[in-house]
């Protein structure tokens, strides 16, 4: 049973997900620097950039790849939104000079893959 309750906090502890395919079990701990959450579903992440600024911003890829995860795990396996895949996940990134970027992922189909795409 999945409780109604919103959840807003430190991630300071990854949320596990264990899905088996083919009979091998595979683990994914996923964290990010600050997550919202509702009914037991991410839907706000925030990552904040550790990296150098003329580096590859790895603070970035990294929650976009989760973020994508994320929409098709739940897409996928939760019953709420397997029909319409219409599971839509926030996610904001906060750079070195204070700014911050918000993105916006969700699943389309797309010439008959379904795709996760990201708006800023």
């Amino acid at each position: 049973m999945v409780s109604a309750e919103t959840k807003v906090g430190l991630s300071l502890l990854s949320w596990n997900v264990k899905v088996s395919t083919h009979e091998e079990l595979r683990k994914y701990r996923p964290s990010s620097d600050f997550l919202i959450s509702s009914s037991g579903l991410p839907r706000l992440l925030v990552e904040v950039n550790s990296t150098l600024q003329d580096s590859w911003h790895m603070d970035l890829i990294r929650m976009l790849t989760m973020g994508a995860f994320i929409v098709r795990f739940v897409n996928k396996f939760v019953s709420a939104f397997c029909k319409e895949k219409n599971f839509i996940l926030c996610a904001m990134f906060l750079w070195d000079n204070g700014a911050a970027t918000r993105y916006t992922s969700f699943q389309q189909q797309i010439q008959n893959d379904e795709v996760v795409c990201c708006a800023l």
